[in-house]
């Protein structure tokens, strides 16, 4: 499973190929670039922390 970042909406969430477009908000592109790439290594870091605070 890869992780994701939308940098529209800052969204990172899991898939197992990346998206043209963003789940959560939609967007393709953002400041000229596509909205949705790899996530970081921080990113992915947090989001995970979240999810497990979540569980808590």
């Amino acid at each position: 499973m890869n992780y994701y970042f939308c940098d529209a909406c800052k969204y990172c969430f899991p898939a197992d190929t990346q998206p043209d477009r963003c789940p959560d908000c939609g967007a393709v592109m953002y400041k000229e670039k596509p909205a949705v790439r790899p996530a970081t290594e921080n990113e992915k870091t947090e989001l995970l922390r979240i999810r497990a605070e979540d569980n808590d």
